[in-house]
């Protein structure tokens, strides 16, 4: 899937799930979503948001900076702060898997999900969160219905998964998925009599 698909994939999971667990959706638990949509792709050099803070826009980059970072913690912190070691041994891992594997199974998320809510407890609403947890868990299941499948249960196993009926990026099924997943988006906002300002800035955020 394409980081835009993605994200109106993250939206709409946000928007819909949100509510179930107790939360309004907002502007911000919305925002929370789409950064955690995109998250699991920083794995590949070419993905939305490595295009934004990449140095080098290529593997070699990507290697050097998330392992640069994650070196750099190692080094000025160590064993001392075992939060700070968990987001270092995280950014390594990032900077040197390939794509579809560490942050696109089980373990990868798990991982990114418990060191977001230890990091943001105590500086951001638990909504947002959620809803970025949300995001991150629909960016799976999006890949999970790709050609390409995702390394569910990586480093313990290779294997590739993904559903019984798959779809490509190279074909028509994706473009109509991104109208579905506005339709869903437009028609949550008519049920719940959202200002217009919110469908718009979400938009004008994604594309």
């Amino acid at each position: 899937m394409t980081g835009k698909t993605h994200m109106l994939f993250g939206s709409v999971a946000s928007l819909y799930l949100l509510p179930k667990l107790g939360y309004e959706p907002t502007i911000a638990t919305t925002t929370a979503a789409l950064i955690g949509s995109l998250i699991p792709d920083m794995d590949h050099p070419k993905a939305k948001i490595n295009q934004k803070i990449l140095p080098m826009k290529n593997r070699a980059g990507k290697v050097l900076f998330y392992c640069g970072i994650g070196g750099f913690l190692l080094y000025q912190y160590g064993l001392d702060n075992r939060l700070t070691f968990a987001l270092a041994i995280l950014l390594i891992m990032i900077g040197l898997s390939q794509h579809r594997s560490f942050t696109h199974s089980i373990l990868g998320i798990g991982a990114i999900s418990s060191i977001a809510f230890f990091v943001l407890k105590n500086t951001l609403p638990l909504s947002m969160i959620l809803s970025f947890t949300i995001g991150l868990i629909s960016h799976l299941v999006g890949d999970f219905m790709t050609i390409a499948g995702i390394e569910l249960f990586y480093p313990f196993s290779n294997k590739k998964y993904r559903f019984i009926l798959t779809i490509s990026s190279s074909n028509m099924a994706e473009p109509f998925i991104c109208i579905f997943l506005i339709y869903l988006i437009v028609n949550f906002y008519m049920q719940n009599n959202f200002s217009i300002n919110f469908i718009h800035n979400m938009f004008n955020y994604i594309y």
